[in-house]
């Protein structure tokens, strides 16, 4: 427990302490403004998926809401997160099916993104509907663009079948699906073969692609507050998530344990993330010990952004989708501000690389 504790003050150390020029790519309602809550607060919401969700349809036999097994879009995002604007747009709805997906991604972009074969031109021409992914000789997963039919009606088309809409509500709800179908339509023309780049192009395109993603978020935000404004008082609570009653939670006991391995369970992928980018360069590269405080450095600055990524993991699910979709828009922020730093980081200890190392980091991923 201790060392739970010492984790969660991390965090909030590396957030405080981040430069001025990282502060003013977040947000405000982002990761600064979360982590100063008190973490007691924070740690007791964070996870527990619980609540009337009328407009979640699908439901397995114990109840519980089913992930979606359907991609709505196809390929709308990054190396390692292939249905990242449909986790945007799925929190921002129906938070208790998508809030597992979107917080689960974290780190592990960062190293898919240098260690995967990325998208090959193959992949690109073979993709006829749905998200075209393939496997290479070591198992990797190689991802295409695809000119894939995505379903642009969606979520519109989910929202129109669980509630009924007057006039003014449909005409609301047009316009946000046409705002969709553009922010996809927009992801998607950036889509790149990156098959053939080295792994710190491979990062870069992947920062791009994170940065279309949220831009399509801000996109639909507008659109998105006419809509749920046009909806009536019952209507909007079908889509407020319900946070556990308050004078139960002082009634009851907290369970500090159980809500220091519901943490580690949520943040553990991105730290796994960074220890496997780490090793796997470790073992291409093989540094000299003159190239060792060199890689250290990237040590401590992965370390560092795998932990910032854990920030969600601490953070209550809010309460409307408008504060859901802002949340998710922050995520992704912070998540390129971490891909970022970390190209920044590897740009300096790949300069200090010999020729016959530098071709074996180059081979990560192929």
């Amino acid at each position: 427990m201790r060392g739970q504790k010492l984790a969660l003050i991390f965090v909030l150390a590396a957030a405080t302490a981040l430069p001025p020029a990282a502060q003013a790519q977040l947000s405000p309602r982002g990761l600064l403004g979360a982590i100063t809550s008190p973490l007691r607060g924070m740690l007791g919401r964070f996870g527990h998926f619980r609540g009337h969700r009328p407009h979640e349809a699908r439901v397995g036999q114990e109840g519980q809401p089913q992930s979606p097994s359907t991609p709505q879009f196809g390929d709308v995002g990054p190396i390692g997160w292939l249905s990242a604007y449909e986790d945007v747009l799925g929190f921002t709805f129906w938070p208790g099916r998508y809030a597992g997906q979107i917080r689960a991604h974290g780190f592990d972009v960062i190293a898919d993104a240098l260690t995967s074969p990325g998208r090959g031109p193959d992949v690109a021409r073979n993709a006829t509907t749905g998200s075209a992914v393939q496997s290479d000789s070591n198992g990797n997963a190689a991802q295409g663009c695809g000119e894939a039919s995505a379903q642009i009606e969606w979520p519109a088309s989910q929202i129109e079948q669980d509630g009924k809409l007057d006039d003014a509500q449909r005409a609301a709800l047009a316009k946000l699906r046409s705002a969709v179908a553009e922010s996809v339509k927009t992801i998607k023309a950036g889509c790149r073969d990156l098959h053939a780049l080295p792994p710190l192009d491979r990062l870069k395109a992947t920062v791009q692609e994170l940065w279309a993603v949220r831009d399509a978020g801000v996109y639909i935000r507008a659109p998105l507050k006419t809509f749920y404004d046009a909806l009536s008082k019952e209507q909007k609570a079908d889509y407020v998530w319900k946070q556990p009653d308050d004078r139960a939670k002082q009634n009851a006991k907290p369970d500090n344990g159980a809500m220091a391995r519901q943490y580690q369970a949520c943040a553990a992928p991105s730290q796994e993330a960074a220890e496997r980018l780490l090793r796997q360069i470790g073992e291409n590269v093989r540094p000299s010990k003159e190239q060792d405080q060199a890689m250290e450095d990237l040590r401590k600055t992965a370390g560092d952004m795998a932990k910032l990524l854990t920030a969600p993991c601490a953070q209550p699910i809010p309460e409307n989708p408008l504060a859901r979709l802002d949340a998710a828009n922050d995520q992704l922020s912070n998540l390129s501000y971490a891909a970022t730093s970390i190209e920044i980081a590897l740009d300096g200890f790949y300069a200090q690389l010999d020729d016959e190392q530098k071709a074996k980091f180059d081979s990560l991923g192929r």
